[in-house]
Parts: C-alpha cells; sequence; structure tokens
C-alpha cells in the first residue's frame, strides 16, 4: 500500500516539477508574445503547486515506510539525507516558482527552474552512485522538462494561433529539439550505462523488464516526433493549413507518452533497483 502510494506521488512530482521547470525553459528558448507566457506561467504555477503537495507527502510516506516513528534517526534519514537534500531543493524552487510572476525576467525564472531540477544530483539511483552521475541525470530530466512544456505551447498554438505564427513556432522549436532531444537521448543512454550492469543479465530481473517496457515507449515517442519533424513540419512550411490538426493530434499522443514514461519511471524508482 505504502510503495504503490509513494509510486502515485512520484508520478505527480514528476508532472509538477517537469511542467513547472519546463515551462520557464519554453519562454525562455521559443520567445513567445506576452499572452502566451501568460499561460506557460500559469502551466508554471500549476506544476510548482502540484510540487508543493507531492513533494512533502512524499516525505511522510517514507517515514511512514521506515516505521512512522519520529524518533531521531527516523527524522534524520528523511530529512538529514540525500532525500532531505532533494526535498529542500524541490519545496524551495516551488515556492519561488508559485510566487513568481510572468513579468520577472528570464534569468531570474531560469535560477528558479532550476532549483528543483537539482533535486536529482542528491537523490536516486544515479545520484548514489557520485555527482556527475548525478548532474547527468540532472540534464536529462532538464531537456525532459524542456520537451514537455514546450508541447503544451505548441498544442495551445494549434487551437488558438494564426497560421503563420504557428509555422514559425514550430519552425522554431524542430530546430531547437533536434539538439536537445538528442542531449536528452544522449543522457538517458549514458544514465543506463551507468546504472545497468551488462554482465548479469539486467533484462532478466524486474528492473531490466520495466527498463524496457520503458524503453519500448521511448521509441515510440521518438519516432512519433521524428513524423512530427519530417513529414509535418515540411507540410506546414509549404502552407498546408490541413496539418494543424494533424500536428494537434500527434502532440497530443506525445503527451499522453510522456505520461507513460513517467509513470514507468515511478515505477521503477519504487518498486526496483539496478543493483539487486
Amino acid at each position: 500500500m505504502l510503495e504503490s502510494l509513494t509510486a502515485l506521488l512520484q508520478v505527480a512530482l514528476y508532472a509538477g516539477l517537469l511542467s513547472a521547470s519546463g515551462s520557464v525553459f519554453a519562454r525562455a528558448t521559443l520567445l513567445p508574445r506576452h499572452d502566451d507566457a501568460e499561460y506557460l506561467a500559469q502551466i508554471m504555477r500549476r506544476g510548482a503547486a502540484l510540487m508543493l503537495i507531492a513533494s512533502p507527502l512524499s516525505a511522510g510516506v517514507l517515514v511512514l515506510r521506515l516505521g512512522g516513528e519520529l524518533d531521531e534517526p527516523t527524522l534524520s534519514a528523511v530529512f538529514l539525507s540525500s532525500s532531505g537534500a532533494a526535498l529542500a531543493l524541490h519545496v524551495t524552487g516551488a515556492l519561488l516558482l508559485l510566487t513568481a510572476s510572468s513579468d520577472d525576467s528570464v534569468v531570474m525564472l531560469l535560477s528558479y527552474a532550476i532549483l528543483p531540477l537539482l533535486g536529482f544530483a542528491f537523490s536516486g539511483h544515479a545520484a548514489g552512485i557520485g555527482p556527475v552521475e548525478g548532474a547527468v541525470a540532472v540534464a536529462h530530466v532538464s531537456m525532459a522538462a524542456w520537451w514537455l512544456a514546450s508541447l503544451f505551447y505548441l498544442r495551445r498554438g494549434c487551437e488558438q494561433w494564426q497560421f503563420d505564427r504557428l509555422v514559425s513556432a514550430v519552425t522554431r522549436f524542430s530546430s531547437l529539439a533536434f539538439i536537445l532531444t538528442g542531449v536528452l537521448v544522449i543522457g538517458g543512454l549514458v544514465l543506463i550505462l551507468i546504472l545497468v550492469d551488462f554482465s548479469k543479465d539486467p533484462w532478466l530481473t524486474p528492473y531490466g523488464w520495466i527498463l524496457g517496457a520503458k524503453l519500448c515507449v521511448v521509441a515510440v515517442l521518438l519516432t512519433l516526433a521524428g513524423y512530427n519533424r519530417r513529414r509535418l513540419t515540411p507540410r506546414l512550411l509549404q502552407g498546408d493549413a490541413s496539418a494543424v490538426q494533424a500536428l494537434r493530434a500527434t502532440i497530443g499522443a506525445e503527451l499522453l507518452l510522456i505520461a507513460a514514461v513517467l509513470t514507468i519511471t515511478s515505477i521503477l524508482t519504487t518498486y526496483t533497483s539496478p543493483h539487486d
């Protein structure tokens, strides 16, 4: 029961963190107009609120999993540890993002957005190995955050913007996505090489099975993203307005696949370990 609750809270934490920090990254790179900057600010604040709910609850559930005693050893294990450092970064970053305004400078917002992401440098399977591995995890999650929020931004564009404005935004996104998604994929592969001992048949373990399922979903997601870049974006550039609805549908599918990846990741980190 407590493990299931932990996994559920992890999904909420991931969703809140990626949307809150990612909306700032999207604003900094996609250069939205004022009304769209406010839309991204709404996503930022909602994600921050979700973080503020999920992070303390996760800490409370961890206390219960350690026996439920509010004694010094238990509290130290939760709050005076790497998990406690990650919790502090999540809560501090969430508070700053929740109270931030769309009129704040991009540099200030970026400093707020990076704080909760740094939690992955202190807590998690990669962070448990060393600081370099934790830094790779931070970079990997940061790229995922940008991708998620940018998709929300473009989906809004498909619904509300004029055609020329949408084409401009999609063109800019595509040029950035080619690089940033590459960083995301490379970071993920590096983490797998760091965490998984391939000399011991990892695909025969529960961790390997769930990781394999995650990789399959990611492969479908990347295929869909490649279809958008190679098929739909050229149609938009050629003035084909019928591609807008197709783009909106594929973006919706990408968002669902990202939700599946976050769910599988929470199961992977809650129930299994690469070191088992």
